[in-house]
Parts: C-alpha cells; structure tokens; sequence
C-alpha cells in the first residue's frame, strides 16, 4: 500500500466521515472487523440481541407488524430465541408494494427517512425507506467486505454498472470528493453499443484500476467482446461481480479473459450486502453483524445443502424494518468452517436471478438490471413483470398485474418508457398472466433474450444509434 493510500485509508476518510457527520460508519467499520472473527454463538448472541430490539420496537411502534403478531397469537417477548422467529409468516414483496406505509415506524423523523427503491429482479418493484444510521451501516458492511477482494479505502476502482443513480452526483464536491477519496471510475454499462465498449477498455488501460466491480452478466459481455475480438484486457487485481448469479462458466470465462481471480457477492437494494466470497472461494459469508438469514423449504428451516428460499431480517434499519423478507432467490447453506477462520455463516449458493441484455433495433444492448430500476422500478402497481426477447428491436411484456394496477396509464408509461431506453422503433407488446414462477432451476428471469449475448460477434452487422452515450472520462 501505498503512501497516499495509507493517508486516505487512516486519516482522510475518518476525517471526511466525522466532517459530514457520519462518523458511525468508521465505528461500524471497526466493528465488523472485529466481529467477523467472533465464535459463531457469539455472532447468534449478537444477532439475537439485535432482532430483540428491532421485535419490540416494531411492535410498538409499526402498525403492520403489530396486526401481524397479534394474528399469529403472539408477543415480541414470547420469542425466546433465533430459531422462534419461524413463528412469524413470512413478509412477502406484495406486501411491501401495498402496505409501505403500514411497515414503517410511526413518529420517525422525516428528515431521518431515506427513500430507495428496487425494480425488483424478479420484476416485482419495491419502494422502500431506510434511516441515516442505516446507510452508514450498510456502507461500512459494503468496505469490510470489499477487504476481502483486497480493494480497500484508497484504491483504485473501475465500476461496471448500469444504476445512474449510484454515480457521483456532476457537481464538483462529489468531483472532488472522488478524486481525492473513492478514486472511481464510472463505466455505465446500462446502455451498451460496440463504440462504448472499445472506449470502456481503453479507459481501463489509462486510468489502471486496482479493482473492478461490475454487473456479473456485464462483466461476462465485455469479456466475451475482448475474447473475441483478440483485445489484450487491463488486468487488475481483482474482480467483484454481484447483482446477478454468477455461473461457473462465466466465472470461468471471465477469470480467463482478464487474469485475475473474481469475488463474488450477493446483495440487494433492500438490506444491501448479504454475502460475499472470501479470499478462499468456499461460499459466501452473510453479513451477519446487520442481518439474520433463513433458508426456508416446505415452511422448516432448510437442512445444510438443500436448497430452499432466501428469507431475510434487516436488524439494524428500524425506521421501516422488513422481518421474514422472502426475497425471491433460492440458496444453500455450506457445510463446515472456512479456512479464513471468520465465522460468519455461509451460502454455498444462490440461485435465482438472471438478466440477459436486450437488443434495441439499432443495435445498442441495454442491461436487465438498468431496466428493471429505471423502467419496471419507477411503476410499482404494474406488480411483476417479465422481459422476452426472440428477435432484435422487439421486446414482450408478461404482466403479473399488481393490486393497483391501472391499464391504460401503466401500459403508456411500458411503451413509452420502453422506447426511451432501447430506441424509439422497438416494437412492444404484452400478455397477462396469473403467475411468473421461476424455472426448474428456481432462476426468475426478469429479462430473457435469445439474442443479446452473441449480438456483438466479430463480422457481425451492428448498427450503432445515431447519438453516443457519452463515455464517463477517467480521472
């Protein structure tokens, strides 16, 4: 490490964390680094203590949660350990998509209600709120865990991602505060043509990141256009692939292309982290320290192995707490201790999300993730939703109407939307359905295309759209 790096790592961040008032995050920080390496029954004391709290305090204080436990008979204080929380149903998306309000506490500041929200990747968008103190929080699980891929405060980083809203706002404090700090480079890979590929591996090899992190399915593209095209890729020291499920196969392909071992992690806009590889690949660690993991199968508690549903408890965000969240991916737990010696518990997998690329008919290939935020995220009552691709420039809708669901207004804003995104000649259209279950694979593919992923072949026609995407410039 560097000398500039130790500067900014132990005494420009704390001091720009304790300048903007968020000096809990560096204590979190410091916590989960201690924590991590608890004996496992103290890490379930820990989370115990925390899930007392957050039991009570919704009961008092959520309208929701209270009709909740009285309809299953029962008081915060009756819960006498981890494994009771079994007892409460489950918190199911449509829940949250209609009771919002309901979920969170009541009296909360205002100004201490922080709004979010998620397309969903399984359609189903949420809208949802978290406090300061959260945020903080869940910053410092995301900087303990990046410690694990060897990317720490200081380094540099090139970001392979298609949410704009997770960019340095073009101001020049954020400007600043980037340069000198987080040292990133931006590379929106929502909206993707050959052009900005090209300009995307040039950047790399200017601006010489020490890690990168990047959609799992646009990491997976931009190494099969370098593969294929012969390019010599920027190699850094890691790569930190999360939002989708990461295949053996991509993760194969991806080490080879750019010569570095890939980290993979599991989160969401919900409850952020859940869970990351370690520098020993044997599963994913939970952030256990801010949440309590299940995996449910048949209505019991999943054995070791056996795959089952991912059901998850935010200990730490009281403002809207989300208890028993069932968060539509399928996952296993490992099987013993990992040779790292943190003792965290782990996923052995995860299953369930995918999100091909679409084709617009000008050529461009628009990331699943991007529209599921920015298209079905922005339209709750549209309920689920499901992307089908078979032909360039034409995109079906399957539509799992949502309670407040209102044709003619929501049906507009797909269309329009639509055109937005992938280019004003793309051909829409629609079915609805009374369902959208997931594979046999228990995938749910919110965006499927049987074109996007070989559409940038070499000798392969692509038409590029009249106007560039500008570029984000390295610093």
């Amino acid at each position: 490490m560097s000398l500039y790096q130790r500067l900014v790592r132990d005494v420009l961040y704390p001091a720009a964390l304790w300048r903007s008032g968020d000096f809990n995050q560096w204590r979190y920080l410091r916590e989960f680094e201690r924590t991590q390496y608890l004996p496992a029954e103290e890490l379930r004391q820990l989370q115990w203590r925390r899930l007392q709290a957050l039991l009570h305090h919704a009961y008092a204080r959520c309208e929701f949660y209270r009709e909740r436990f009285d309809r299953a008979g029962l008081t915060p204080g009756e819960l006498r350990g981890l494994e009771d929380l079994g007892r409460l149903p489950l918190l199911e998306k449509s829940e949250i998509q209609e009771q919002r309000d309901r979920l969170v506490a009541r009296d909360w500041p205002r100004h201490d209600l922080l709004p979010n929200h998620t397309g969903g990747s399984t359609g189903a968008p949420l809208s949802f709120f978290l406090s300061n103190d959260r945020l903080r929080s869940r910053n410092a699980a995301t900087t303990r865990h990046n410690r694990w891929a060897g990317w720490d405060v200081g380094d540099k980083s090139a970001v392979l991602w298609g949410a704009p809203r997770d960019l340095p706002a073009n101001r020049w404090r954020p400007w600043l505060r980037n340069t000198i700090l987080d040292r990133q480079l931006f590379l929106d890979t929502g909206h993707l043509t050959e052009t900005r590929l090209l300009a995307y591996h040039e950047a790399l090899q200017r601006f010489r990141p020490k890690v990168m992190l990047a959609y799992a399915r646009s990491a997976l593209l931009f190494a099969r256009f370098l593969h294929d095209r012969n390019l010599k890729p920027y190699r850094p020291h890691s790569i930190v692939t999360s939002a989708e499920v990461l295949e053996p196969a991509d993760r194969a392909l991806i080490e080879q292309v750019f010569g570095c071992p890939v980290f993979n992690r599991y989160g969401c806009r919900e409850v952020s982290v859940i869970a990351s590889e370690c520098e020993h690949h044997a599963g994913l660690h939970v952030m256990a320290e801010g949440l309590y993991v299940e995996i449910v199968k048949d209505g019991r508690a999943a054995q070791p192995g056996e795959l089952g549903s991912i059901v998850i408890t935010d200990l730490l965000n009281h403002a809207m707490p989300l208890i028993r969240y069932r968060i539509g991916d399928l996952g296993a737990w490992a099987v013993g201790d990992c040779p790292c010696g943190r003792h965290l518990p782990r996923l052995q997998q995860v299953a369930g999300r995918v999100t091909d690329f679409l084709v617009g008919p000008d050529g461009r290939l628009v990331s699943g993730v991007f529209l599921a935020t920015y298209l079905i995220g922005q339209r709750p009552s549209l309920g689920q939703v499901q992307l089908v691709q078979e032909v360039a420039g034409q995109v079906r809708f399957r539509i799992k109407r949502g309670a407040n669901f209102r044709e003619a207004e929501d049906l507009d804003f797909l269309q329009a939307a639509t055109r937005r995104h992938l280019g004003a000649a793309t051909v829409i259209d629609w079915d609805f359905v009374n369902d959208l279950p997931p594979e046999a694979s228990g995938k749910h593919l919110f965006s499927r295309s049987s074109v996007a992923l070989e559409y940038l072949r070499p000798g392969k026609a692509v038409r590029q759209p009249e106007e560039e995407l500008a570029c984000p410039r390295p610093n």
